[in-house]
């Protein structure tokens, strides 16, 4: 029965095509990217109606990446008949995000993004206009800026120590048992702590239904951003978007939306029936603001926050946890300079994190190897760079920082991971020194760096300094499967199951 679908699939498949084809004239007549006066950028053979996508594999990225080495930094391929300018250097993504961030800089939305985000009136989708500039500073400061992530500490040191006495617990059922080993996935655990965060953070309260339904929540929004960055038939080819039904992409996005829909509508509901609203409710303050947010808007911003650093927080201490375990003298280097900044104290303060200058170069290494993979803009106007290319206006622009984060001429042993690389090197998280991107560039920056990295620095200096790690089953750490999945953030493909080991001389 399976085998007859996926023969029908291509049946239709091919008939449309041929129909596509046929009716190409209409294609034809398109303006050409860069119009007969211009300079397009280098462009590798494409085929008729697929354009470049049988050059795409299931890592489009790192394929665009060796299209890059043969083609030069900026190219352009296609994508069906959809033209996509590809940015393979620093150089040339720090130019055009200048040039953009001085006229309109906006992000090319697909189709999965707009059902995930309503309609895109929140600030990763919606144009730099007024509403975007006023969405984005209340959201910063009612909880993204400095003063309110520190006055968040409490609840990040509430939600960490939690985690560290559930490992506490595991490792002292197995004590007795010396020969016992206990291997914990990290990956859900990870992911629970990032989500009870953020919850916490954001509505005031923690997640009522335990552990379980909070990694159900962060699948959910894991899921979700995945959506973002996924495209379907109907993107490229939109006179085949019903093929989205058939391949079962709309059914995914419907499966992942109304839940999650669901889920923002109750806590606001919650919220809304309270007989004395709570003031510090992120929800409240932006009810009450004069922007006049509706529903919808209020649930965009609320999928901002969530998006933006639940995953991507997750994600970041698996990575890091997984690359220590891969190398064991930084591993070594990092957890002498913790356990030396702590102490014999029972409890890390941010403080004491400030101290930690190795960990956060091994933090910033992970994101340098397992962090954001691609950025993509639109050009509002006719774009011309200082090479002699033009990039016609309403282009979409994908920047491959994976690309970037590993070439030679801008990182010394590119593929590997060495946090030296960042001791007093000058690299931030803002991109201002034209070279390292782990939250983005320009305007379009990610506006939580400061929230995200405050948890990932206390989750990560926690379990290094109370516990020593090791892989389960004598697994050689050079064994440890590092593959990694396909999406803006991307993460472990399997789960990251680790021994713990506590440390009892400063437990």
């Amino acid at each position: 029965m399976e085998e007859a679908k996926i023969c029908l699939s291509i049946l239709i498949l091919s008939v449309s095509l041929v129909f596509l084809w046929a009716s190409r004239s209409s294609w034809v007549r398109r303006r050409r990217p860069g119009g007969s006066s211009s300079s397009p950028p280098p462009s590798p053979p494409r085929l008729p109606i697929i354009g470049n996508l049988h050059q795409m594999s299931s890592r489009p990225y790192q394929a665009m990446h060796e299209l890059s080495k043969k083609h030069g930094p900026l190219m352009l391929v296609y994508i069906g008949p959809q033209p996509l300018y590809i940015v393979s250097s620093a150089e040339i993504a720090t130019e055009i995000t200048r040039i953009l961030d001085a006229d309109n800089p906006v992000r090319a939305p697909f189709r999965s993004s707009q059902a995930v985000l309503s309609g895109h009136r929140d600030m990763i989708f919606t144009p730099y206009d007024r509403y975007w500039r006023d969405a984005r500073k209340l959201c910063n400061d009612e909880l993204l800026s400095h003063k309110r992530v520190q006055s968040l500490h409490d609840i990040r040191d509430e939600q960490v120590s939690k985690l560290v006495e559930k490992l506490r617990l595991i490792t002292s059922s197995s004590a007795s048992d010396l020969d016992k080993e206990v291997a914990v996935d990290l990956s859900r655990m990870f992911l629970s702590v990032a989500t009870s965060i953020d919850v916490k953070a954001v509505l005031g309260r923690e997640y009522e239904r335990g552990e379980d339904e909070s990694v159900a929540l962060g699948e959910l929004i894991r899921k979700a951003n995945e959506l973002i960055s996924e495209t379907c038939c109907g993107d490229y080819f939109p006179r085949l978007s019903w093929l989205d039904t058939l391949t079962g992409h709309a059914r995914k996005v419907k499966n992942t939306c109304a839940p999650l829909h669901e889920f923002l509508d109750k806590v606001i509901d919650d919220h809304e029936s309270r007989s004395v609203p709570d003031a510090h409710n992120f929800i409240y303050r932006l009810q009450q603001h004069t922007m006049g947010l509706t529903r919808s808007d209020i649930k965009s911003l609320l999928l901002d926050v969530f998006l933006g650093g639940t995953d991507s927080s997750a994600g970041t201490m698996e990575w890091t946890m997984a690359e220590l375990v891969k190398n064991p003298t930084a591993m070594k280097k990092v957890q002498e300079e913790i356990r030396r900044v702590v102490g014999d104290k029972r409890k890390i303060d941010e403080s004491d994190v400030s101290q930690m200058e190795y960990l956060q170069c091994v933090i910033k290494e992970a994101l340098r190897l397992h962090g954001p993979s691609a950025m993509n803009r639109k050009t509002p106007s006719d774009t011309r760079l200082s090479g002699g290319f033009e990039i016609p206006a309403d282009s979409s622009i994908f920047i491959n920082l994976w690309a970037v984060n590993r070439d030679p001429a801008l990182w010394e042993r590119p593929l590997e991971f060495v946090p030296e690389r960042f001791v007093n090197a000058g690299h931030g998280y803002k991109g201002l020194d034209g070279k390292y991107f782990p939250f983005g560039m320009g305007k379009r920056i990610c506006p939580g760096v400061r929230f995200a990295v405050s948890k990932v620095e206390l989750v990560i200096a926690s379990m290094l300094c109370w516990f020593d790690w090791e892989l389960p089953g004598g697994t050689a750490p050079e064994d440890l499967d590092m593959g990694q999945t396909f999406a803006i953030v991307a993460r472990k493909e399997s789960p990251l199951c680790l021994v713990p080991r506590p440390v009892k001389a400063v437990c």
